[in-house]
């Protein structure tokens, strides 16, 4: 099971950096083989991968109410890849941003001064 292999400095390179060159050039033809139109299925699927878990019943809640970027073709929703990701990554941010944060507290501290002195 255990197998010794004995190479070169230089073979050993031209072996890592071969595969390096390999696994790269699959991940950029992956990324440019992938269709801007997505499906509500293909749109469910493309959140989850990129971390942001969402239902299809959620989706089309969202849709419905006009607060995720959607398309009609017929009587079929389509989805941009770029702009569905580009949404979740802006409602992400707003949560952990901050100012607001900051602001929040800022206001709930001045409401609790002025009803304090009541």
């Amino acid at each position: 099971m255990n197998h010794i292999i004995v190479t070169t400095p230089e073979e050993l390179r031209a072996i890592v950096s071969e595969t390096v060159s390999q696994t790269l050039a699959g991940l950029t033809r992956t990324h440019k083989e992938l269709p801007d139109n997505l499906t509500p299925d293909a749109a469910v699927e493309a959140l989850e991968q990129h971390g942001f878990l969402i239902s299809k019943a959620r989706l089309y809640k969202l849709t419905a109410k006009g607060e995720v970027p959607f398309r009609k073709y017929g009587n079929k929703l389509l989805f941009s890849r770029k702009e569905l990701l580009s949404w979740a990554d802006n409602l992400a941010r707003r949560v952990n941003d901050k100012s607001d944060a900051a602001l929040t507290i800022a206001k709930s501290a001045n409401r609790k001064l002025r009803g304090y002195g009541k």
